[in-house]
């Protein structure tokens, strides 16, 4: 099913908890109001997952928060593949190394580690946490577990600005598959500390000289380079004016609502009425049909 502006909705990105072991300063929250204390079952998110299905959805990412602390987490992604969806995961890593093979068994595809830095103090200083040496484990237990392709995502900043250099010599010592650099999102603590924001600028420039374009990503009309070996994509949200352009995506809120878009409070759907609903289950996908079409027919760009 289309939107009102030809964009298809094919990926559902899908926040288990608010709750997390970092304290990142530009955390962009998912959009979401974080106090809430009621998360979805799996059975719930299992449900609009598979009505999801019907408008297209071909693929899920888990997020947070920080996903892993859902001790549920290996039965979400059981029952999400089982509706023969992709399904992977951004996470901070802080578990990766325990959890790695457990997830690959229980049929995750591919994760995203969020490392924000290229050296123990920078991601200290990052996230408030002193656990560098712990994340670069678990990205090796990812890339031994086969959760490929294995992806860094990078947000750069003016506390890690020097470093983004490092980081791609980083990355390919470790052996990953891809980069995302990302600029700050004006959302959440990014609102905040917007101050910190810095371009991609000059990191492309280093890509065109240094590396190859390969592609423009369908999704959010990202470029993509390659560089030694490495997939580098620069993700623009803020400075590039067709990114919603590109945009497939759909939100499930931890708390039980559909929302359109990251930035956007005013394009939201509430479902925790079906989801409680004491109704048969034919019944409640029928009613989750209606509440997706009424978010596909008000989803809009932000950029407009």
């Amino acid at each position: 099913m289309l939107d009102r502006y030809g964009r298809p909705v094919e990926d559902l990105r899908i926040t288990l908890t608010h709750a997390c072991n970092f304290e990142c300063f530009f955390c962009h929250m998912e959009g979401e109001d974080v106090s809430t204390s009621h998360y979805l079952t799996p059975q719930e998110i299992y449900l609009v997952a598979k009505v999801a299905k019907e408008f297209g959805v071909k693929s899920v990412k888990l997020t947070g928060g920080e996903p892993t602390l859902r001790r549920d987490l290996t039965e979400i992604i059981k029952l999400l593949k089982a509706l023969g969806l992709e399904v992977s995961m951004t996470t901070n890593g802080f578990l990766l190394s325990q959890l790695a093979r457990k997830l690959k068994e229980a049929g995750l595809d591919r994760v995203n580690v969020s490392l924000h830095a290229a050296t123990r103090e920078t991601f200290k200083r990052v996230t408030g946490v002193d656990a560098f040496n712990r994340v670069i484990e678990g990205v090796k237990a990812a890339i031994e577990s086969g959760l490929r392709p294995v992806k860094l995502n990078f947000v750069i900043n003016v506390v890690n600005y020097k470093e983004w250099k490092d980081f791609l010599d980083l990355a390919e010592g470790l052996g990953v598959d891809w980069i995302n650099f990302i600029e700050l999102h004006p959302v959440g603590r990014g609102a905040t500390n917007f101050s910190l924001h810095v371009g991609l600028n000059e990191v492309e420039d280093f890509l065109k000289r240094n590396g190859r374009l390969i592609t423009i990503s369908k999704k959010h009309n990202r470029p993509v380079y390659e560089y030694k070996g490495l997939k580098v994509a620069l993700i623009k949200p803020y400075s590039n004016p067709i990114f919603c352009a590109g945009c497939n995506r759909i939100r499930l809120t931890a708390d039980g609502k559909l929302k359109s878009c990251l930035y956007r409070n005013d394009r939201v759907v509430d479902i925790t009425g079906i989801l409680s609903y004491d109704v048969p289950l034919e019944e409640k996908a029928e009613l989750l049909r209606r509440a997706l079409r009424i978010l596909i027919n008000i989803r809009e760009p932000n950029f407009i």
